[in-house]
């Protein structure tokens, strides 16, 4: 049987490794927490039926985090320590809340969607119908797993989490915005523009929104309409959240080519 969480591991620290792994020792050991970390992610997100949010999709997010610390180090000279663990623990975790019985308290068809008992979820859909609650799950998961707790500024890391969300009920810009949440929301939109598999991730992206009655209806009313007005709401709605993203990207030839890329989509 074919382990996807190793391959993906393997690939996630082949790339950890020319990004940020070989400099100090501080860098070094919050490289080992954040491996460890990404295989708690990994491991859960390979039981996903989400289309949209799978292993392949935080592999992928994950990656465009780590070439943008490449990118920040390029840019500044270093990146502390604390600011590695923090940012590339909101990519890893940003989405974890969608899959179901990631909780403790979920259990079946009973699922933990807010401060209340959990609640019962139709199994007739995928995991991407808890899009609306996944925030506040990713935060409930993170508390309630010791190492990584205990390795992350949580205030920093909740936050980031719920900025990510551009397209869910965290998705207004606000302006006090810290430079973390930034990142973290223009790393999830930047992965979708410019993955390889665009257009078959354009449609994942819409099914699962579709799923989750994310859909403003007044705006896209079906597919064709969305892939159609799609690139006008990037442009209208979205670049503006991932402008600084795509030059500091720049900084690097790793990061150029994901720009271009993205750009070939546009």
């Amino acid at each position: 049987m074919i382990n996807f969480t190793n391959i993906a591991k393997v690939e996630f620290e082949k790339v950890l490794a020319k990004s940020i792994e070989h400099q100090n020792t501080d860098v070094i050991e919050a490289s080992n927490i954040i491996k460890n970390m990404a295989l708690i992610s990994f491991t859960r997100f390979a039981k996903s039926s989400s289309l949209y949010f799978s292993l392949g999709h935080v592999l992928s997010t994950s990656i465009t985090g780590l070439h943008i610390l490449h990118a920040m180090r390029c840019r500044d000279g270093l990146v502390r320590p604390a600011q590695i663990i923090n940012l590339m623990a909101s990519v890893l975790f940003c989405n974890i809340g969608i899959i179901r019985d990631v909780l403790k308290e979920d259990n079946g068809d009973q699922q933990k969607v807010d401060d209340d008992k959990a609640r019962l979820i139709d199994h007739s859909f995928t995991d991407s119908s808890l899009w609306k609650y996944k925030s506040y799950r990713s935060n409930k998961f993170i508390q309630g797993v010791s190492f990584v707790d205990s390795n992350i500024n949580y205030e920093i890391v909740s936050r980031a989490i719920e900025y990510s969300d551009f397209l869910g009920k965290h998705s207004n810009v606000v302006a006090d915005a810290g430079e973390i949440d930034k990142y973290i929301r223009a790393i999830q939109v930047i992965t979708l523009m410019a993955d390889q598999n665009y257009e078959r991730k354009l449609v994942e992206f819409y099914l699962s929104a579709k799923e989750a009655d994310l859909i403003d209806q007044r705006v896209f009313s079906n597919l064709a309409d969305f892939r159609t007005k799609w690139i006008q709401y990037f442009w209208e709605r979205l670049y503006p959240d991932v402008g600084e993203e795509i030059l500091l990207l720049r900084e690097t030839s790793e990061g150029r080519t994901i720009v271009s890329q993205m750009y070939s989509h546009l």
